[in-house]
């Protein structure tokens, strides 16, 4: 009968994780909201996925504020031009898939060709927020880093990347997937990523 109401065994473990998941993936949601503040909102989910939510570390919510404190002026600030990044390329995106659908041919070889170039700086972002949330970089030697790392680490580059547009366009066709979404597609990316991160820095 004890064991029932033991906080570790099986159901309760079951529940703290659930709380963990969608109480994130809720408060990295609102705090993504200012737009300036989605690159430190992002760096503190994947911490507190790789750290908390993964390995089973202790006080998720705690973890996941500071983090996001510790790097809300840098994130802030890089924040900035990865929106305007992100929105020329997906402008970009638009008039290369509309050339394609209304002149064919040549149009859709360059669409294509656009596509795949498009994993390389969204793979940058990809390396680079995991990157900031768990490590101490400058700005610069951050996008050095992140961008090493893309090319030298093409397969889960590019496997990132489809894993977080497929999960940002699941989220957008049905937005109660927010509530699990983005904690899980964090804890699938440093199951990926801390592997990478072990080998250069091996106490990660």
């Amino acid at each position: 009968m004890n064991s029932l109401f033991d906080p570790q065994n099986l159901f309760f473990r079951s529940l703290a994780w659930a709380v963990d998941v969608i109480g994130i993936s809720l408060f990295w949601a609102i705090l993504c909201l200012p737009v300036i503040t989605i690159v430190p909102a992002t760096a503190a989910l994947y911490h507190t996925a790789a750290l908390c939510i993964c390995r089973g570390e202790k006080g998720a919510f705690t973890r996941f504020f500071r983090s996001f404190l510790r790097n809300l002026k840098q994130g802030c600030l890089l924040s900035i031009p990865l929106v305007v990044l992100g929105a020329m390329l997906f402008w970009g995106q638009n008039v290369m898939a509309a050339a394609s659908t209304y002149l064919g041919g040549g149009a859709t070889v360059l669409y294509g060709i656009y596509s795949v170039l498009l994993v390389l700086p969204l793979g940058v972002v990809c390396w680079g927020i995991p990157l900031l949330g768990r490590f101490d970089f400058k700005s610069g030697e951050l996008v050095r880093t992140s961008f090493i790392l893309a090319v030298g680490h093409l397969p889960t580059t590019v496997v990132s990347v489809l894993l977080v547009c497929g999960g940002g366009f699941l989220c957008l066709l049905l937005l109660p997937l927010l509530l699990v979404l983005p904690a899980l597609t964090g804890v699938i990316l440093s199951v990926l990523m801390e592997r990478v991160f072990r080998r250069y820095y091996p106490a990660a």
